[in-house]
């Protein structure tokens, strides 16, 4: 008796599956983490980002689509691609369906952009939706010569398929769901406009598809347009963050003071903005900044971390205790929080308390050099110079470009009556000084 002739590989989903398998193989090859890359590493591969993609870097838009955030989520991306593609493909044919997939993720990283611009965003999932949403409305309004039953059943898994993970992806934290419902509604769009085409003969069916993909492009760059107008400001945003990173205040005020006058209800823009404040000793505006950024969000982590810095910048250490024992609170294993309670409290004169609030920093970084800092900086109030020594030789060898620490290494060694070493320490500290990209 013959065999049955083998179901042909459907080519266009095997290497869709290839392709997104490779780009994940090379990451984690390239020393990406395989379980949860972080932010750097996705972004260094191609993953969707407001100021990046808004900006000079367009192509992340697509290139998102074939970045993945880990095994788990590559798997689980793969096996649904590998189910509704191979349908896809049958229904569609080989072009029709990539130009679908890839429209899809387009469609579905640009309704990312317009929701959540400064989020990292990447996954194959928004052209996976974006097939099911295909299939759905092409299925219910191409008359296909399907079973009936058939018909109905294969419906009612997409439709589940699309409920269930539509449903997951608004309780579970860490989806970006508005990609899902972007490349869902494109996907049910274009296959709605497809469906008629479907039972065209070749040229018919050419014809028709041409025009609808021609639609396509239209729709996707007045969508593109909208969003870039809509969310352009992210571009400064990042820019001016970016400044801040660098000790640049200077550079990033004139962004910020124009954005907070375009966004006066935008908490991350007063935040900043009371940061480049705080950095040019401009205190009063600072605070001003980070009161209104808690006045429209009262129980933001930002804001209230660097209205505390404030606080210990102007010796207001009550108050900045009142900031970041909370936080300290929320945060538990935070070394850098514990790191500020310690000075906060040191500057209230509470040695011996401050003193156990950098060994609980230790305690979850052994590396901190801020700890040693704090360490040393108390031990000194408290008379203990040796132990002030032993602290602050410990932070610099941690952090050789602090000149805060040379600094305090210079007091103590003053202390000690060590001249020499005193003097050569502060001259080190003004080098690094100089050198800081705050005083270029």
């Amino acid at each position: 008796m013959p065999r049955p002739a083998a179901r042909p590989r459907p080519p266009v989903t095997t290497a869709l599956v290839a392709a997104n398998v490779a780009v994940f193989v090379a990451m984690g090859l390239s020393g990406a983490s395989w379980t949860s890359p972080n932010t750097a590493q996705l972004l260094r591969w191609g993953a969707n980002f407001g100021p990046l993609t808004l900006g000079a870097q367009p192509w992340r838009a697509l290139t998102a689509n074939y970045v993945h955030i880990g095994i788990v989520h590559i798997l689980f991306n793969m096996w649904c691609l590998w189910d509704l593609g191979q349908l896809s493909e049958r229904i569609f044919g080989r072009w029709t369906y990539l130009l679908v997939y890839t429209f899809s993720g387009l469609a579905g990283s640009l309704a990312s952009l317009w929701w959540r611009p400064m989020s990292v965003g990447a996954g194959a999932s928004g052209a996976i939706f974006g097939l099911a949403g295909a299939l759905i409305t092409a299925l219910y309004l191409g008359k296909l010569p399907f079973p009936k039953q058939a018909m109905q059943r294969t419906l009612r898994s997409l439709l589940t398929f699309a409920g269930y993970n539509l449903f997951f992806g608004a309780v579970a934290a860490g989806i970006d769901n508005s990609a899902h419902i972007g490349g869902l509604l494109g996907g049910a769009v274009l296959g709605a406009s497809l469906a008629g085409s479907l039972t065209l003969d070749a040229d018919g069916r050419a014809q028709r598809q041409k025009f609808v993909f021609a639609g396509a492009v239209l729709a996707l760059v007045l969508g593109a347009a909208f969003v870039s107008r809509s969310n352009h400001y992210v571009v400064a945003l990042k820019n001016a963050q970016d400044a801040l990173m660098r000790g640049q205040p200077q550079a990033a005020l004139p962004d910020l003071q124009k954005l907070a006058q375009e966004r006066p209800n935008d908490v991350q823009v007063h935040t900043l903005l009371g940061n480049a404040y705080s950095q040019m000793k401009d205190y009063p505006r600072a605070e001003a900044s980070l009161r209104r950024a808690l006045n429209l969000s009262p129980g933001n982590e930002g804001a209230q971390y660097n209205l505390g810095l404030l606080y210990l910048q102007t010796s207001r250490y009550q108050e900045a205790l009142s900031v970041f024992s909370p936080l300290r609170d929320r945060n538990p294993k935070d070394a850098d929080l514990h790191v500020l309670v310690g000075e906060s409290l040191s500057g209230l004169k509470r040695y011996s308390q401050a003193m156990n609030s950098y060994r609980l920093a230790l305690a979850f970084d052994a590396r901190s050099a801020s700890a040693y800092l704090g360490m040393g900086k108390t031990q000194l109030a408290m008379g203990d110079s040796d132990a002030a020594l032993t602290s602050l030789k410990q932070a610099a060898v941690l952090d050789a470009s602090d000149s805060d620490i040379q600094t305090e290494l210079s007091k103590t060694y003053a202390a000690k009556g060590m001249k020499a070493e005193s003097e050569a320490a502060a001259q080190k500290a003004a080098e690094l000084e100089k050198a800081s990209p705050a005083n270029p």
